[in-house]
């Protein structure tokens, strides 16, 4: 069966012989309106439904178990990148080698993005289905779901789901990882700028941290949504959804987190000037010393509200989903929270940490120590001595996660020896080494994200659907 998307007008096929006589509910896959279809096409004027955010009290107008996904369609293929522009014929270069091993260096870093690109573009137009196949073993030994179908405690082990769908885990990889990159850029840059100016430097810095928070925020709210979805609403959801959701509430995702690193920052800005009191010859040691409480004050109020945070991250994106509020609502309904319940959050979040650094020790730092093991052994000696000097030069800001045994002492050396082809080679090796961490923090973001929506359901007395 042939039909059009009432909403924007796109064409699509559906099998007329999966269609039920009581109709079936499609998602558009341009404007994700969910349309009603029986064997005669498109059902009269209730044929659409549009999106809506729920909120906590209101129940949902369709029993989303019951929603039957559409075959997903295949990606949209990417369009074609531009070629790269090219100097006029009358620019000379002064060093050709140094030209076109810069041009070179261009093409690769052009490529990984491109590449990275590519998977999350690739990804984003999928859609998923609702995880009704949850394993019922999924919970504590000894303990059974809530006969009256609440979210408990018990379903914290469900947020492993997350992991089971390699879509989730390519798009939060990619994303992390080139959020990581520009980071460990800024902060390179940065840190050569202050070396001739100060100021710029502190900027650069500042910027870098501040892109840090902002691109982890984005990439966790639309795995959130997808995830809250999938996993509590049990329907069907896409990453290009959680996209365009997180474009409507930019300003509550990006900004609930960048009033914690607001706070954060003005603490230690405080302290800096302080420190700047001391550099006064004589007087300056003794007003720093009669200023310490100060100083120690601030130390522990900015711990706090890092802390704080930490234990606010996995909630706020489904407070924001649920309640639709903005980015000072959402901090006096992540207030309410903790004063009404916050024994039980904190208790939810750090069982929540535990599962994840059992699963992490016990699954992910074997895999680790053997792949690092095989690569200490193996790959130095067919590289040689430029092994040494290439990993030594990798941007110390490039170089968060060390590569495995001896050979992490190497990264962000520095080494003198070192001609301008190693020094490229270790920024291409440290842009790419990023995909390490970004890899771990993938595997931690969906599953800490995950149980941000159940616990979220726990506390404020959801039922299950279905």
């Amino acid at each position: 069966m042939e039909f059009n998307c009432p909403a924007c007008d796109t064409p699509h096929a559906f099998p007329e012989d999966q269609i039920p006589e009581s109709g079936i509910i499609v998602a558009c896959t341009h404007c994700a309106t969910h349309i009603t279809l029986d064997r005669t096409g498109v059902r009269g004027e209730d044929a659409t439904e549009a999106i809506q955010l729920p909120t906590a009290e209101a129940p949902r107008a369709e029993q989303p178990a019951r929603l039957a996904p559409p075959p997903p369609s295949p990606p949209a293929p990417a369009a074609p990148s531009p070629p790269a522009p090219r100097g006029s014929s009358g620019e000379r270069v002064v060093d050709d080698f140094i030209a076109n091993a810069a041009h070179g260096m261009g093409a690769k870093v052009s490529s990984m993005a491109e590449s990275a690109m590519g998977v999350i573009e690739s990804t984003a137009f999928d859609e998923m289905k609702a995880e009704s196949d949850v394993p019922a073993g999924l919970a504590f030994p000894g303990f059974k779901p809530d006969a009256s179908g609440a979210w408990t405690w018990r379903d914290l082990p469900r947020a492993f789901v997350a992991l089971f769908d390699w879509r989730r885990v390519a798009f939060t990889t990619a994303g992390l990882w080139a959020t990581l990159v520009v980071f460990g850029l800024l902060q390179w840059v940065g840190g050569w700028l202050g070396s001739k100016l100060g100021l710029l430097g502190t900027i650069f810095s500042v910027l870098a941290w501040a892109t840090l928070v902002a691109g982890f925020a984005l990439i966790s709210a639309v795995m959130s949504y997808v995830l809250h979805q999938l996993v509590i609403e049990q329907r069907p959801s896409s990453i290009k959804s959680g996209i365009a959701w997180v474009q409507r509430t930019l300003t509550s995702v990006v900004g609930t987190p960048l009033a914690f690193a607001a706070v954060i920052a003005a603490a230690v800005i405080i302290q800096v000037l302080l420190g700047l009191l001391g550099r006064v010859p004589f007087a300056g040691p003794i007003v720093w010393g009669a200023l310490s409480p100060v100083n120690t004050a601030l130390m522990v109020a900015s711990g706090l509200v890092a802390v704080a945070l930490l234990y606010c991250l996995p909630i706020y994106v489904p407070v924001i989903y649920n309640e639709q509020t903005g980015p000072v609502d959402t901090l006096k309904r992540l207030l309410a929270l903790y004063r009404n319940n916050g024994l039980s959050l904190v208790g939810y979040v750090l069982l929540t940490g535990l599962c994840i650094g059992v699963a992490m020790y016990l699954v992910v730092l074997p895999a680790l120590t053997l792949g690092g093991y095989f690569m200490a052994r193996f790959v130095p000696g067919a590289m040689g001595e430029n092994f040494v000097l290439t990993v030594g030069s990798v941007p110390g800001p490039l170089a968060l996660a060390p590569m495995p045994g001896p050979m992490g002492q190497l990264m962000g050396g520095g080494l003198g020896e070192a001609n301008f082809g190693h020094t490229l080679g270790g920024i291409l090796v440290g842009i790419g080494w990023n995909v390490l961490p970004a890899f771990l923090g993938a595997l931690a973001v969906l599953v800490y994200y995950n149980a941000g929506c159940i616990i979220y359901s726990i506390v404020t007395g959801r039922k299950k659907v279905g």
